[in-house]
């Protein structure tokens, strides 16, 4: 059958003219009528507005921020989303006040060491002891006494090599009460008279098998920093092993871990007192000061001689060291006549003190017997409190306002 030709050379016109019409689209922006009123749309131009402004918005959250900074101010590494908030309340509970005077409610948390271990249960404890601290500005007298209640006792079933629960801090973090076990690495939030996991955190630079030795803990710029006993890590007659006791965690508010390496740090510390290896310092105690921008340390142990573990003991060092925030400049202030055999395990600054004034622990380990103390001083030395035993016969080696 043959085609008719008069369909297809219409059909072909046909087609020319809409192919054309397109085209002419094309080059001619579309036109709308709104009203009496006809505008075009130009693609091209409102396609550059896009395109720089875009660009404008990278530049503004991108654009580095103008907070200072130093070799370990690990802030700008964890600042938050803008959805999230830390929270800042501290103490957690608010303080009784009257006549003068500020009441606050505290708590301590006990290392058992070996003694930790539950008989018959795969299972490991603490005790957690609560009290009160009254403090008068104007007179600068100072009171602490504990709860009649019998301590409470914290238990759960993680541990390392058998052992754990050896809880040596509480500090608050982002609205929480955080402890931390010395012997796993294992950071645990104390809530409802309940431990529960948060993170773990490895010895040294992080790639070990070993859990990190936690010994104090303390705020900055909203990052948590968590330290071990600051010494070089050797044998029993003070043979060098390592340096990872050396170093020191920066946790974010989501629980990112930087290993930060404070060698140097600890050195300039030990050095301000004029402790050279193999003389060593330990520490269990250590507080930021967002109102000093200062580093304060209250060390356990300092020895100018080489460490033995049978005279540690004898050891306890009596000393608050201040840090500038780069340690380019170290303070050392002489404490009261302490006992030798006591250490300072934990201490924080009493709210409402603009950190002037300090409440701290002590213990004493002598002849496999363990005692606790508490005392109080300013940062210029004065004392407030003597050290007066806590009626109890274990090491709390944590202290927090709560």
């Amino acid at each position: 059958m043959q085609p008719d030709s008069s369909y297809s050379f219409a059909d072909s016109t046909s087609n020319m003219y809409i192919r054309f019409d397109w085209r002419k689209s094309l080059r001619s922006p579309p036109s709308y009528r709104i009203g009496t009123t006809t505008f075009r749309f130009h693609f091209h131009f409102v396609f550059i507005i896009i395109c720089l402004a875009t660009l404008i918005l990278l530049f503004y959250y991108v654009k580095p921020g103008s907070r200072s900074s130093y070799s370990d101010n690990l802030f700008e590494k964890f600042h938050p989303p803008v959805h999230q908030s830390y929270n800042y309340t501290y103490p957690l509970s608010a303080p009784i006040i009257g006549s003068g005077m500020r009441t606050y409610r505290i708590g301590i948390i006990a290392d058992l060491d070996k003694e930790s271990r539950i008989v018959g249960q795969n299972a490991w404890k603490s005790y957690y002891k609560k009290g009160y601290i009254s403090y008068k500005e104007s007179t600068e007298a100072i009171a602490v006494s504990f709860d009649a209640d019998p301590v409470l006792e914290l238990r759960n079933g993680y541990s390392l090599n058998g052992r754990g629960m050896e809880l040596s801090e509480l500090v608050t973090f982002n609205g929480k009460l955080l402890t931390f076990d010395d012997r796993t690495g294992l950071v645990f939030e104390l809530n409802n008279e309940k431990v529960t996991v948060l993170w773990l955190l490895m010895d040294g630079d992080g790639k070990t098998a070993k859990g990190f030795k936690s010994e104090w803990a303390t705020v900055k710029d909203e990052t948590l920093y968590v330290g071990s006993m600051g010494k070089e890590w050797t044998t029993s007659s003070g043979e060098f092993g390592s340096f990872d006791p050396m170093y020191v965690k920066a946790v974010s508010m989501s629980g990112e871990v930087h290993h930060v390496n404070w060698i140097s740090n600890y050195k300039k510390i030990r050095e301000a007192v004029g402790i050279q290896w193999p003389g060593y310092m330990i520490h269990e105690s250590g507080m930021w000061s967002a109102v000093h921008r200062k580093w304060f340390f209250l060390p356990r142990r300092c020895s100018k001689n080489t460490y033995n573990e049978t005279l540690d003991e004898m050891m306890g060092c009596n000393l608050l060291i201040s840090a500038e925030e780069n340690f380019n400049k170290v303070k050392v202030v002489k404490l009261g006549n302490y006992k030798p055999t006591l250490g300072f395990s934990s201490f924080k600054f009493v709210p409402g003190t603009d950190d002037s004034v300090i409440v701290a622990l002590q213990t004493e380990e002598l002849n496999g017997k363990t005692s606790t103390f508490i005392t109080a001083f300013t940062i210029t030395g004065k004392l407030l409190l003597a050290p007066e035993r806590i009626e109890t016969d274990l090491k709390y080696e944590g202290l927090e306002f709560i």
